[in-house]
């Protein structure tokens, strides 16, 4: 999950009752108030586990994907995720409360919740430096004005926007657009998971961390990163990301795997530069990495609950496949 600043106007009701909710995105002028908005969303991630409705009723008992791992007397547990979330996405069902009671620690791709890291982390890799050139002079005429269009519509300055990296635009756009969905980034299931090992008292690790997250949009060629932004752009344009959100959203939401498993089929069939790198590099590319921490972490005797995005366990190259192959026994719960 990538920063940004949401601020839900909700009503007095019981948080049960918060079906329907509004956004605003808080934008600055200058690139000191970015650090101070930054950490105040990184504050609700926090504050904002009290959103959580431990007495919600469930619709299903199966809320997201759910594998234990084995391996001779090793025991873990692999879950899958969305980045973003709705106040009766909880508790989690007893049958994935179960598992992350019985783990030792929790391992998340990212742990943002260490609020002055994850502004350091943006301002290196995310924003332009001070007295830089940004996007305004970078971006082609005719894209600028595209992406100056989607922010006026939104009522949304576009000048602090024109301080971020494409990259870093481009998810800002997705989670706004999340956002406006009825989505909120602070109720996350690693949201959720941060509280549950708060409460129990349970280690938080993590697979890569914000950095390492950052450092593989970075790295990425220029015309790699506009084309990016620019598919970005037209996802929202054209909805085309809320109907995909939504898709994901409804798939981990009924523990339907053959329908996340059509979405990465679809996903991975597209030839654009911007499709084949969020594949190529943001998914399928992390996964050898992720692998090895998990043989690591795994052999030393600890039972964990490995969270990562659901669709990274999907499909012949991911995680649920790649351990198999490496002689895991994976059982789906």
């Amino acid at each position: 999950m990538l920063p940004m600043v949401l601020s839900s106007a909700q009503s007095n009701q019981p948080t049960r009752y918060r079906q329907r909710q509004t956004y605003n995105v808080y934008v600055m002028s200058d690139s000191s108030l970015i650090n101070r908005l930054i950490g105040g969303f990184l504050c609700c991630v926090v504050a904002s586990l009290t959103l959580f409705n431990d007495s919600a009723a469930q619709t299903t008992d199966r809320r997201g994907l759910l594998w234990e791992v084995r391996k001779g007397k090793q025991v873990a547990w692999l879950l899958g995720t969305i980045h973003v979330g709705r106040p009766e996405f909880y508790p989690l069902p007893p049958s994935r409360l179960a598992q992350l009671k019985r783990a030792d620690a929790i391992v998340l791709e990212a742990d943002i919740s260490d609020t002055p890291r994850a502004i350091s982390a943006t301002q290196k890799y995310a924003m332009y430096a001070d007295g830089a050139p940004g996007l305004e002079t970078r971006l082609a005429p005719e894209l600028r004005q595209r992406i100056e269009a989607v922010l006026s519509r939104n009522q949304l300055d576009p000048a602090p926007m024109m301080r971020m990296k494409p990259w870093m635009l481009a998810n800002v756009l997705a989670l706004f657009e999340a956002a406006q969905a009825g989505y909120m980034p602070a109720l996350s299931v690693e949201a959720y998971l941060l509280r549950v090992a708060k409460t129990d008292n349970k280690q938080v690790f993590e697979f890569e961390g914000i950095e390492q997250q950052f450092e593989l949009f970075e790295q990425a060629p220029w015309a790699t990163q506009v084309a990016f932004l620019e598919e970005a752009l037209k996802a929202v344009e054209t909805r085309g990301a809320r109907r995909e959100l939504n898709r994901i959203v409804q798939a981990w939401e009924t523990a339907d795997r053959a329908a996340l498993e059509r979405l990465l089929v679809e996903m991975r069939a597209q030839s654009s530069v911007g499709s084949r790198f969020t594949v190529d590099t943001i998914l399928l590319g992390r996964h050898p990495k992720m692998v090895r921490k998990i043989e690591t972490m795994m052999a030393d005797g600890k039972s964990y609950l490995f969270a990562v995005g659901a669709l990274h366990l999907i499909g012949p190259q991911g995680l649920v496949e790649l351990l198999r192959a490496r002689g895991y026994t994976l059982t789906e719960q």
